[in-house]
């Protein structure tokens, strides 16, 4: 009884062997499931308020560019001043936008209009609305505001 016999010793060992095995493989299944919560989280939610427009046409740009040059044209202008003109109405901000000298994403930002302020509307400029909020006019995009007065 002294000796064990060599079958004995070699399920010995395969079983010494398996739970080896079986540890090894229960660190890394637990090391695919554990999540390291010192790690900010990415939400996958859009903070930015800025309109990046999509790709155009190129007959769309070539209607820009058109709208561009006669709006420079009534700037130049003294006599016509679209932009002084009366406001239409008051539409409120549905979400944070930023206000643009110009209608245009790539423009400067005037501020930034906060959610539930209510602005004086004046005209949609292909999606962009020609606001007043707080004495500063400018332009913000249509999505973030409340439809506004028909003219």
């Amino acid at each position: 009884m002294n000796s064990i016999s060599p079958t004995i010793k070699g399920i010995i060992a395969i079983m010494i062997t398996l739970l080896v095995v079986i540890i090894v493989i229960m660190f890394f299944v637990k090391s695919l499931f554990i999540n390291d919560s010192s790690k900010p989280k990415k939400t996958g939610t859009i903070t930015s308020t800025e309109y990046v427009p999509t790709e155009t046409t190129t007959t769309t740009e070539e209607a820009k560019e058109t709208k561009k040059k006669k709006t420079t044209a009534e700037e130049d202008d003294p006599n016509t001043n679209s932009d002084d003109g009366d406001a239409v109405g008051e539409i409120t901000c549905t979400g944070p936008v930023y206000l643009h000298p110009e209608p245009n994403s790539s423009s400067a930002n005037l501020t930034t209009i906060p959610q539930g302020a209510v602005c004086k509307f004046f005209k949609d400029e292909n999606g962009w609305y020609y606001v007043e909020y707080e004495g500063q006019k400018g332009y913000a995009w249509r999505d973030f505001f409340t439809a506004p007065p028909s003219a």
